[in-house]
């Protein structure tokens, strides 16, 4: 048994969609028992809606989700919805569309046992005031939607990774607070983004806005976690742990342990690599942190070799 058993670490498993297989769902699984990691997270990112066309697949139907997630049931679920979703645009096809894919994704979130979806709430269009209340608005009106249809599953708007994104933390948890969803936090592009992460000051902000707007009595809180490549404009491409702009992930799970958080978490490695992106690679960044969890080190210094990135973030303050 791990020695840190309520610390819920997994992976970005594989593609949910019409063509999923068994034998995938099997090696995963299995793969995921072998090590001891307890999260998964489905991806729908291409998906479109009805049938599939155009080399894009479909959302799986009823009957095949309820099916994957009887085998999913000893595991923390969540999708990852498509990119096409956008709450922010001006467009009305593109917003009916983004709707569509919305209730879709989370429908099938509740038939695969999965607590969320997480998404990309989409492009700042207006000022930051206008965009967030533009985002509130909308999530309310899928909250609605969704609660009408009897879907348990809630939407979590991703913190963005780029600064011309929709949103920053603390944008992000508000609205989440705001409309009773969860929000994702993604540490990488929190840090990508030049978020006061680089500090145990600056973490511990965020965990006390975290509770002030999150319900974590009934859910725990989804967390993305992996290595970066960031520069002004913020994320550029996500990397293994201890590559690109070197996020500090040692600092971040060691105050999550002083303040007893790990229980209120559940965290999804998305590190990716050039070289190897496969099974046996995310597997093994997952381990990573999972081991640093159960072998109970704290180390709160910020080890980085990037003077210039590390002054840029210091001085930059996104929020």
């Amino acid at each position: 048994m791990p020695q840190t058993p309520h610390a819920l670490v997994g992976i970005a498993a594989f593609a949910l969609n019409t063509f999923t297989s068994d034998a995938v769902i099997a090696t995963v699984i299995n793969r995921l028992r072998a090590e001891e990691l307890q999260a998964t997270e489905l991806l729908c990112l291409a998906n479109v809606l009805g049938k599939p066309r155009g080399g894009f697949p479909a959302y799986p139907s009823s009957d095949r989700a309820e099916a994957i997630g009887k085998k999913l049931q000893e595991f923390h679920v969540s999708i990852h919805g498509p990119y096409i979703i956008s709450l922010t645009t001006n467009e009305k096809g593109k917003l009916r569309t983004s709707r569509a894919h919305m209730t879709r994704c989370l429908h099938t979130a509740d038939l695969v046992g999965a607590t969320h979806v997480t998404f990309h709430p989409g492009s700042r269009q207006g000022g930051s005031t206008v965009v967030k209340q533009l985002v509130r608005k909308r999530l309310k009106e899928i909250m609605s939607k969704i609660k009408d249809e009897g879907i348990s599953a809630v939407p979590a708007p991703e913190v963005a990774g780029k600064v011309a994104g929709f949103g920053n933390f603390k944008e992000t948890c508000e609205v989440a607070g705001d409309v009773g969803c969860l929000f994702c936090w993604d540490f990488a592009h929190d840090f990508a983004r030049g978020g006061n992460v680089t500090t145990e000051a600056g973490i511990l902000k965020r965990l006390d806005l975290i509770e002030s707007h999150i319900d974590l009595a009934r859910w725990r809180l989804p967390i993305h976690l992996s290595g970066i490549v960031a520069n002004r404009r913020g994320e550029v491409q996500h990397a293994p742990l201890d590559g690109g702009s070197k996020v500090p992930w040692q600092l971040f799970l060691s105050v999550l342990r002083e303040q007893r958080f790990l229980d209120k978490v559940s965290i999804v490695c998305e590190s990716k690599s050039d070289a190897a992106d496969g099974l046996e690679f995310r597997v093994a960044q997952a381990l990573k942190l999972k081991n640093f969890i159960d072998s109970g080190r704290i180390d709160k210094e910020y080890h980085t070799q990037r003077p210039s990135l590390t002054q840029f973030f210091a001085s930059r303050k996104d929020d």
